[in-house]
């Protein structure tokens, strides 16, 4: 347990709105989509009758298949948009609880 004294009182507790490190946003979302990239394809190399790669096939620009440019080009391509969405996400988020928070 937490060692707390409670004051009983009216003393209003100044509003404190949530902030969130942008950086710390941006790489965690661009690890997720690169270990979810390499999980479906690694998938889709195990069983690829299941058919589970072929949405990223469709999202990623120039992936083609199984081979190791199109490995290599949808990790970049995960860590930009991953980062460019914890980015854009995480600055939004702060702007709204600044003035509304």
């Amino acid at each position: 347990m937490v060692n707390t004294i409670l004051h009983p009182g009216s003393e209003a507790s100044p509003a404190v709105s949530a902030h969130v490190s942008v950086p710390v946003l941006a790489a965690t979302l661009a690890s997720f989509a690169t270990i979810s990239f390499l999980l479906c394809m690694l998938l889709g190399f195990v069983a690829p009758e299941w058919g589970l790669h072929r949405t990223w096939l469709q999202f990623y620009l120039g992936l083609t298949g199984f081979d190791l440019q199109s490995l290599a080009l949808g990790v970049v391509q995960s860590i930009v948009f991953g980062g460019y969405a914890g980015a854009l996400i995480g600055t939004i988020f702060n702007a709204i609880s600044r003035r509304f928070g």
